[in-house]
């Protein structure tokens, strides 16, 4: 793919819970699908399926999971979760195809997910592009002084991050949502400020999250900011965004019943560049 061009995929709240469960193949897992409103159970026999095709037909510059990678990170639960789903991506994953992850509220403790993840605040680099990635916290105040002090670090991070990119193109992601700011336990604890820091660099810097499981998108100061829906949920979709100089071109990969397959549809086209 060209300089300045890139196209990775969003997998957004897949919540893993680590078996013993069996591994399902077409058709036996779609006649499961509809038996329970968040498919927990059936994700180490979907994800590998979607990923067979990530890495088989889309093959994207890397892929990322939003934020509640695992349904519950706490605990000696939590920690067979992590590990089982660190296992999972091992053994379907591409040495190719570089991967990322966000943390979010059911990932807690963030400890153990710095232990076994990496930092939870970061940025990266693919063909030109620059990314952020954020720590949103936790939904409720049971952590607010460690949450407050996690805010505090993704902001710096984003301030450091567009500094670097001296008006190349960039773009964020996190968990919870960037904009409506002031919802609780939706988003960003920092929403406000780091909106205004997004505004005051010279290019549009689109923001991608998750969490919120039936997805939105907004459009505000010129920038998208585009809510992933949720894998583990139907329609049991994931994202494709292809970004260049200029423009965002988002697919959105719904799951064919029929064919066991994940099919692509344009969701939006958004113009990025320059502010005018």
């Amino acid at each position: 793919m060209a300089q300045g061009s890139c196209r990775f995929v969003q997998m957004a709240d897949v919540h893993y819970v680590v078996p013993p469960h069996e591994r399902l193949g077409w058709p036996e897992l779609v006649g499961k699908l509809s038996e329970q409103a968040r498919v927990c159970q059936l994700i180490d026999s979907m994800l590998p399926a979607a990923l067979e095709q990530i890495y088989g037909e889309i093959a994207p510059d890397f892929v990322i999971y939003t934020g509640d990678q695992v349904n519950a990170g706490w605990d000696e639960e939590g920690l067979a979760n992590q590990q089982g789903f660190q296992e999972l991506l091992a053994e379907c994953g591409s040495d190719e195809v570089p991967t990322y992850c966000v943390f979010g509220n059911h990932d807690r403790p963030r400890e153990r997910f710095v232990e076994m993840y990496g930092a939870s605040v970061y940025s990266f680099e693919c063909n030109g592009w620059h990314f952020a990635v954020l720590d949103s916290g936790l939904m409720g105040p049971e952590e607010g002084a460690v949450d407050s002090a996690a805010a505090e670090r993704s902001l710096e991070e984003l301030e450091a991050m567009l500094a670097a990119a001296v008006g190349a193109p960039a773009a964020v992601l996190l968990h919870f949502y960037m904009y409506p700011a002031g919802m609780e336990g939706y988003s960003f604890r920092r929403a406000e400020e780091a909106i205004r820091i997004l505004e005051s660099y010279d290019r549009i810097v689109p923001v991608f999250s998750g969490h919120y499981h039936g997805g939105r998108v907004e459009m505000v100061g010129g920038i998208p900011y585009l809510t992933a829906r949720s894998f583990i949920e139907a329609p049991f979709t994931f994202c494709v965004h292809e970004l260049s100089e200029d423009k965002l071109r988002t697919e959105e990969y719904v799951l064919d019943a029929k064919s066991g397959k994940w099919s692509g549809y344009t969701k939006g086209v958004y113009d990025l560049g320059p502010r005018a």
